[in-house]
């Protein structure tokens, strides 16, 4: 009965908001899928939680798999526009890739287990998944580093294609390690985040390492220092 409740709520807030029935549709299925596990939570489960019929769902989205890869989207766009709110008053693009890096962080666990549990379960999807996330995000660093040059935050580098490329799969390393869901979760954590602040600062120029220094304390005080490093 909460569950229903809930639904005609939700059902009601979004048609005030304008979203269409498969926007809905998406927006719970990925709340499901997040909370549930991808592998876990069917058709039959979607079409019971929304209270719709199972055949609206196929006619709507065709397979689980693209609805999925469509659920996977929204959850990372909803990553993505929160993060675009918490920057708007961040004045430099240094401080911006940092504060998006810890939020990266903080959402590692779920991204984590998602992405392996997709990654096995779903090939396909997460293939898609994999070459629209790494498109982004390496457009994303590029775009930092090119604003960090260009505002005397970093000395200029001959090759931004190697620094993009570590910076990234530093980053990644989080999201694909086997011990997030372990004992030795915090750990991984934190040797990634202080190797990732301590390259980033050898790009810097005193500028720069200023900024770093002030950003390390406001984002990344509250990760414990690494056994060792």
């Amino acid at each position: 009965m909460f569950f229903k409740f809930s639904f005609l709520y939700l059902h009601r807030l979004y048609c005030i908001k304008g979203m269409t029935q498969r926007e809905l549709i998406i927006e719970q299925a990925a709340r499901m899928f997040v909370n549930q596990g991808v592998k876990a939570v069917r058709m039959d489960d979607i079409a019971h939680e929304l209270s719709i019929s199972k055949r609206t769902l196929y006619e709507l989205f065709g397979d689980k798999e693209e609805l999925l890869y469509l659920c996977i989207k929204h959850f990372i766009e909803q990553g993505r526009a929160r993060r675009q709110a918490q920057i708007a008053d961040i004045d430099n693009d240094l401080e911006v890739m940092l504060f998006s890096f810890r939020d990266m962080i903080s959402v590692a666990p779920i991204s984590a287990r998602m992405r392996r549990n997709i990654k096995r379960f779903y090939p396909s999807v997460f293939q898609r998944i994999e070459e629209d996330v790494q498109k982004e995000s390496r457009d994303d660093l590029r775009r930092w580093l090119g604003k960090c040059v260009e505002n005397g935050y970093m000395m200029p580098t001959s090759n931004c294609d190697f620094v993009v490329k570590v910076l990234y799969e530093s980053v990644q390393g989080i999201m694909v390690s086997e011990n997030m869901e372990n004992e030795n979760m915090i750990n991984v954590i934190s040797m990634i985040s202080y190797s990732l602040v301590i390259f980033i600062r050898g790009l810097c120029t005193p500028e720069g390492i200023t900024i770093i220094d002030r950003c390390f304390d406001k984002y990344f005080s509250n990760i414990p220092a690494p056994d060792s490093l």
